[in-house]
């Protein structure tokens, strides 16, 4: 019996143009031409301004391999894109329209001479309707020369009772990730990662616990900022799956999901996200299907910002009166509600952070230690400064990868809270708590950063010397 795509869309059980806001950042929502009226569309990969992306629509009006469901296989297509998200008529994919089993998803490398995509591992119909067991998927490489594409050759991952799916190269190629429901993870199906060396790739490590949860991980994307986008039904979110992004420092950061309207209560998977992540495609049933969406944001950056400043806890205490002198040594000393205390007229403190403390100063006995009387009581509320604080180091070299992470601190617990970057002197915009940047010409940039939440926003700024 045919294997149906059920490995990508199990977990996934219109309007034109959708306005959504993530603070003041307004994002706009457009369902692609390409969708089809009575199919379902996915994983969309753009190179070169033309569209990628898999579908079960009807692939040939003379011969259609259906599924143990009676529904045609999910197979390659393409139209030409441009950014704004306007596409043109709709073909099969050339490289794989010879394939009669499922074909997709797929990533190409930077050169786009290198192609990567998901098959069944018995690629004979033949062989297929024969099978007793199920018809698992894998991943073929295959290499472009001139104008035509060579023959795909599986990519021995470990053999098993497993699919490996949903590739995504990094744009250096040097690494793969894909997703597998191969015993031992996490949850239901993982990311992975295999990395290029010598004569092909490596052994797979699963990302952990960060990135996979005891659900389902799908179509990852990895992005060149860094940012690797993904698809879950285990991280929380709005309803069903949504779109995470997380970023790698030594670990993975806790995976933030997407603002609405890009998740929804529906569910909301299989991302590709342009360069400046200003702009994108993604695959939702929110109208009842699976269908692509183009978003934008609509970027408005704040004209003053304020210039971050580092926390500060650090206080001189001073008493000008005189206590009555006599023939005890007397001594003033503070006692702080930290544990700690200091003697003398004058003395520096520092608090280990924000808090409400407790202040005395007492008129001690230096022979004894015992206290004579009480001079004053305080109480000191100390607060972070409302801003959107980040650090980064005031020179650079260029070419010098940079990580900046920002917290809007100052407020209690916001909801959706979501950041927005501008790198300064017509550098690139990038979204996220967590980013990546290496400044590529020497001179002085601004670094802003806003931060937009439900009914507020803010913007602080750095300045950073590259040379």
């Amino acid at each position: 019996m045919l294997n149906t795509y059920k490995f990508i869309i199990a977990a996934l059980t219109s309007l034109l143009l959708v306005t959504g806001e993530a603070g003041a950042q307004e994002i706009t929502l457009q369902k692609l031409s390409v969708n089809g009226a009575f199919s379902a569309e996915m994983a969309p990969f753009v190179h070169d301004s033309t569209l990628y992306f898999v579908s079960n629509r009807k692939s040939s009006v003379l011969v259609n391999v259906l599924s143990q469901d009676d529904q045609p296989l999910y197979k390659l297509f393409r139209a030409a894109i441009d950014k704004s998200g306007k596409s043109g008529r709709v073909t099969p994919f050339e490289a794989t329209s010879d394939q009669a089993l499922t074909v997709g998803p797929m990533t190409m490398s930077k050169d786009g001479m290198t192609m990567i995509t998901t098959l069944n591992k018995t690629t004979s119909l033949r062989q297929a309707r024969q099978g007793r067991s199920q018809n698992r998927l894998t991943l073929y490489e295959a290499h472009k020369r001139g104008n035509d594409w060579q023959e795909f050759a599986e990519i021995p991952f470990a053999k098993g009772d497993f699919s490996i799916t949903h590739p995504s190269l990094s744009a250096d190629g040097n690494m793969l990730f894909f997703v597998s429901d191969k015993p031992g993870g996490e949850g239901g199906t993982d990311i992975y990662l295999s990395r290029k060396q010598a004569g092909g790739w490596s052994d797979p490590e699963n990302l952990g616990s960060r990135i996979n949860s005891a659900g389902n991980e799908l179509f990852p994307f990895y992005h060149p900022s860094g940012k690797l986008y993904f698809s879950s039904d285990g991280h929380g979110g709005m309803g069903g799956t949504d779109i995470f992004y997380s970023i790698f420092d030594g670990q993975w950061s806790t995976p933030a999901a997407l603002p609405a309207p890009l998740n929804s209560a529906h569910d909301d998977f299989s991302c590709f996200i342009y360069n400046d992540e200003l702009s994108g495609i993604f695959a939702s049933n929110r109208d009842g299907n699976d269908n692509l969406y183009h978003f934008a944001y609509q970027m408005a950056f704040c004209e003053e910002p304020t210039e971050v400043v580092e926390e500060n806890y650090c206080f001189t205490f001073f008493e000008t009166g005189e206590f009555d002198k006599d023939s005890v040594p007397h001594r003033y000393r503070w006692e702080f509600s930290d544990g700690s205390y200091a003697d003398g007229a004058e003395v520096d403190h520092c608090f280990p952070g924000p808090g409400l403390y407790e202040i005395a100063l007492n008129v001690v006995d230096t022979i004894t230690g015992e206290e004579q009387y009480s001079v004053a009581n305080y109480e000191l509320l100390l607060e972070k400064s409302k801003q959107v604080y980040f650090y980064a180091p005031p020179k650079l070299k260029p070419n010098e990868t940079i990580i900046l992470e920002a917290e809007l601190t100052g407020f209690e617990d916001l909801d959706e809270l979501q950041y927005f970057w501008d790198l300064g002197n017509q550098e690139e915009r990038q979204i996220g708590k967590t980013i990546r940047h290496a400044f590529r010409r020497k001179g002085t940039y601004t670094i802003r950063c806003e931060a937009y939440w439900s009914g507020g926003q803010l913007c602080s700024y750095r300045k950073i010397v590259v040379e």
